[in-house]
């Protein structure tokens, strides 16, 4: 294993840094936290209409489910998995 630090990828190699105050700002949804890169590919997997549907629903849920509040403020890329409820609820509601 290398001595030397890198910047670029994290304190010994690996998975390159990245900044972890970058987020969107989506300004219909207050509580949704992504980065551009993970927007952008959901975006490209599933479209702006099954992606705006499952944004209401997750920004709906944090609002009002108690059980919701440890996700609130913290990234929420991990909900929008392919056999997840927020995409599954979208894609039903279509």
């Amino acid at each position: 294993m290398s001595k030397y630090i890198s910047v670029k990828n994290g304190k010994r190699g690996g998975r390159p840094k990245s900044d972890k105050n970058a987020k969107i700002e989506l300004p219909e949804f207050d509580l949704i936290v992504l980065t551009p890169a993970q927007y952008g590919t959901l975006l490209e997997k599933y479209g702006y209409t099954i992606i705006y549907k499952a944004l209401s629903i997750l920004e709906n849920w944090l609002k009002t489910s108690p059980k919701a509040e440890k996700y609130r403020g913290k990234n929420n890329y991990a909900h929008f998995r392919s056999d997840g409820w927020v995409l599954n609820s979208a894609k039903l509601s279509e």
